[in-house]
């Protein structure tokens, strides 16, 4: 009849530990979604590239296509290039999550690419993007990498 007695000790002594961390996730999870959000807001608010240097750490990672990767600070500028008129960007996140340790987040979403061309015409494409975040040393949150895959044109 102890070990019953010993189990449910155990378990009643681990659980606060449990909750606690699952309550920390939360918080963690809310971060994140609200940086991907301050993220798309600097971008309507400031321009692409303001937002993308703003929210980017330091050993930030762009990856594309061709065999390439862009890294660190002046990759921002060379992947996303300088504001050009006509363009909007706009996307939101339909799923985060952090990792238990609380040092890296990621969420993805559905994003909108708008331009308008030289002859007045708008073209919009739209896909999905994925941000993963990295909690710095000063306890902020910054992309370490972001990727876009386009929906397939419909036919």
């Amino acid at each position: 009849m102890k070990l019953p007695a010993l189990l449910l000790a155990a378990v009643l002594a681990v659980t606060p530990g449990l909750l606690a961390a699952a309550s920390d996730k939360g918080k963690l999870k809310a971060e994140v979604a609200a940086m991907e959000d301050a993220f798309c807001a600097m971008a309507k608010e400031k321009g692409l590239l303001a937002a993308f240097q703003h929210f980017a750490a330091p050993d930030v990672a762009f990856i594309d296509t061709d065999p390439r990767v862009w890294r660190g600070p002046a990759a921002v500028l060379e992947r996303i290039g300088p504001d050009q008129p006509g363009v909007k960007l706009t996307w939101s996140a339909t799923f985060t999550d952090v990792s238990d340790d609380g040092t890296l987040g990621y969420n993805y979403g559905r994003y909108e690419w708008r331009q308008t061309g030289a002859d007045g015409q708008e073209s919009v494409h739209t896909g999905w993007f994925l941000t993963i975040w990295k909690r710095q040393p000063d306890g902020a949150w910054k992309y370490v990498m972001d990727n876009g895959a386009p929906d397939k044109p419909k036919k």
